[in-house]
């Protein structure tokens, strides 16, 4: 009995993601599909536009049969660390088979290539890399510059291909799962599907699968998204409203204000953080604010991840703490498939112990394990604030959410 794992947002699920699912299983033959997924916040730096309940109620109605929180402080991390943490997540399960992910370019083969020299490094890579930079390149366009000569004089691969792969989000999130597989030893066997429909960054929606953004920019304009995302999936976003990143400016203004030190937030270094002080007194909002302290070493957004951490208080020495001990503590359950016997096979196979009932389990944490419940509840808590405050309606907190059983 082979299980597939994913490490995926839904924000929102589409028929992208069905696509997905689908061929995976018709590629491997297995029976089950296990997704470690963001909560109420996301990779980009942004709040999930509907909320984790919700997205997993639309996973589990098309061919996912469990799903897994990945913490907040991974889930809004730099894509190394995003894909670490999920990788270490499905490999410590202990029942996974296959790591089943999306990408965009047609030579798939590139992808473990690039991913085997980032994790060795060859002197000449190196050397290469040092030269960029050395001309005051970032370091994502040096690494992209580095990989394309290297590339080219060491495998005879062409340099706009090259270039190409590395321009794509996905593409890099793909490169990063097969190097965290690597950096861990884990038995996972990477499974690279190409994305069908429009393109990860389109807004575009003529295309019969249409991108995740392209659906939240409709949301954003109040338009219907029922023709754009699977039948199933409508059903659970037609009644919970959606939240935008703009809906909480007023919380991140209070976060800058309230503190003067940002070196020990998540992602700050020096730099950036000095850029923060000295324009927080002129922030108005989040978009001109990103504008603001906007330079050529960061991309905006990895601005946007720095200020969500910001705003919700994720601090760099607990997280390394965290990654120190091993990543998780605890394994929270979002929602299971009654017809598969998933939970009885990871309680026998797990090394991460699963949380059956959140209150109790948070009231009997101590030590990491409560430090790291509590991060994730205040940011929980401030996300349920927004969509109260924003709507007007009231809606469970966190140990009231019951877990999806389908």
């Amino acid at each position: 009995m082979a299980t597939i794992g994913m490490i995926a947002e839904f924000n929102p699920f589409h028929k992208g993601h069905k696509y997905i699912i689908e061929k995976a299983k018709s590629i491997t033959g297995a029976d089950n599909v296990i997704v470690v997924c963001s909560g109420n916040y996301v990779q980009r730096g942004e709040p999930s536009v509907y909320d984790k309940t919700v997205r997993t109620k639309a996973a589990l109605s098309n061919g996912v049969d469990a799903v897994f929180e990945l913490p907040v402080y991974y889930a809004t991390a730099s894509a190394e660390a995003f894909a670490r943490a999920g990788v270490k997540f499905l490999t410590d399960l202990g029942c996974v088979d296959y790591l089943c992910f999306g990408c965009e370019t047609d030579n798939i083969k590139i992808l473990p290539i690039i991913a085997s020299v980032l994790n060795h490094e060859p002197e000449e890579y190196k050397t290469m890399l040092k030269s960029h930079l050395a001309e005051g390149e970032s370091f994502p366009k040096a690494r992209s510059n580095a990989l394309k000569k290297y590339l080219k004089d060491t495998k005879d691969i062409n340099e706009d291909e090259t270039e190409l792969t590395l321009k794509s989000p996905n593409n890099i999130l793909a490169i990063e799962y097969m190097k965290a597989i690597k950096y861990f030893n884990s038995n996972l066997k990477p499974l690279a599907i190409r994305r069908v429909g429009a393109d990860h960054a389109s807004t575009d929606i003529t295309f019969d699968v249409v991108s995740a953004m392209a659906i939240r920019k409709e949301l954003e304009k109040k338009h219907d998204i029922s023709s754009l995302v699977p039948p199933n999936a409508y059903r659970f976003y037609d009644g919970p409203k959606p939240l935008f990143l703009s809906d909480f400016e007023q919380l991140l203004g209070k976060a800058l204000l309230s503190s003067n030190d940002y070196s020990k937030y998540l992602g700050v270094g020096e730099e950036l953080g000095n850029r923060i002080y000295n324009q927080k007194n002129d922030y108005t909002d989040i978009e001109n604010f990103i504008k603001q302290i906007d330079s050529k070493n960061n991309t905006k957004t990895a601005i946007s991840r720095v200020l969500l951490h910001i705003m919700l208080n994720i601090k760099k020495d607990d997280i390394m703490e965290a990654v120190n001990n091993n990543y998780f503590t605890s394994a929270r359950l979002l929602g299971i498939n009654r017809a598969s016997n998933l939970i009885s096979i990871i309680n026998d196979n797990s090394k991460i112990p699963l949380i059956s009932k959140f209150s109790t389990h948070y009231h009997n944490a101590t030590g990491l394990d409560r430090k790291l419940l509590d991060i994730q509840l205040y940011a929980d808590d401030l996300y349920r604030l927004v969509y109260m405050t924003k709507y007007k309606e009231i809606i469970p907190n966190e140990f009231e959410r019951q877990i999806v059983v389908k």
